[in-house]
């Protein structure tokens, strides 16, 4: 297996979110889906089962802008709208479970 190096997938995952081509998953923490008019960002739900509060949804957000914000990828973002929202993960799909106001 050849590894791509990390500018390289940088760029690239740059190149599908403007493009809207793709789905691109950011340090296993958010996926990030564009459209014409915003960038839908999925925050993953790291413990599905737990019974959270809004804070905790709150704080999952807070967090993964963050990471989002501080990620090689962050200044390569698409100048879009962002949606944010904690989704679980199904492994065939993701429901949403909260959205950020």
């Amino acid at each position: 297996m050849r590894l791509v190096p990390l500018t390289k997938r940088v760029a690239r995952a740059a190149e599908v979110l403007a493009s809207g081509t793709g789905v691109v998953l950011v340090e296993g923490i958010v996926a990030l889906r564009p459209s014409a008019h915003e960038l839908l960002c999925e925050v993953i739900d790291p413990i599905p089962s737990a019974h959270r509060c809004a804070n905790e949804y709150k704080a999952l957000i807070e967090n993964a802008q963050r990471a989002l914000e501080t990620s090689k990828l962050g200044s390569l973002l698409p100048d879009l709208r962002r949606k944010w929202l904690v989704v679980e993960e199904f492994g065939i799909g993701t429901m949403e479970i909260c959205r950020a106001p």
